[in-house]
């Protein structure tokens, strides 16, 4: 799993670098591969290491390709969080995968603007936010179509 969990962590560093320049920048596929790996991993550990694990995936990514330490780390737990407490309440089937997915992006893109706005670190309005938050959920939806049919495997332990 750790290799998956790595590789999710490059491909999204490296999906963001090359796609929008070989694809004349066709951002509908903008990937936030590791977000949705934080909604996917909730099935394969017990709660209290799928919460070590958000956090430790997000110092990997804090240290990868960020420059605010412990931005990351905290953020994917608080969607770890909101993830344990959502497939707390309702039943684990594709379709809430995907709503989770969704929230998942729409919270972290959210998050990340309030930031940049109330900072005055960059010029942005909402439509950047929605333009976002609406070309990056394709790809991501993908994925969670690849590991409903190829990773069948029921939680660990609740």
């Amino acid at each position: 799993m750790w290799f998956i969990i790595i590789l999710t962590i490059f491909l999204d560093g490296i999906l963001v670098y090359y796609l929008p320049s070989y694809f004349n920048d066709l951002s509908l596929f903008y990937p936030m591969l590791t977000v949705t790996l934080i909604s996917l991993l909730y099935h394969y550990y017990p709660l209290k290491k799928y919460y070590r694990m958000c956090f430790i995936i997000g110092i990997i990514y804090d240290l990868l390709y960020s420059n605010i330490f412990l931005y990351h780390a905290l953020l994917f737990l608080l969607l770890g969080k909101i993830n344990s407490k959502v497939y707390k309440v309702f039943k684990a089937n594709l379709i809430l995968k995907i709503l989770l997915v969704i929230i998942n992006i729409i919270i972290y893109d959210a998050i990340g603007f309030m930031i940049i706005k109330f900072s005055h670190y960059m010029i942005v309005d909402i439509n950047d936010l929605f333009y976002k938050i609406s070309h990056s959920l394709l790809l991501n939806i993908m994925l969670v179509f690849v590991d409903s049919f190829f990773f069948k495997k029921k939680r660990l332990c609740i």
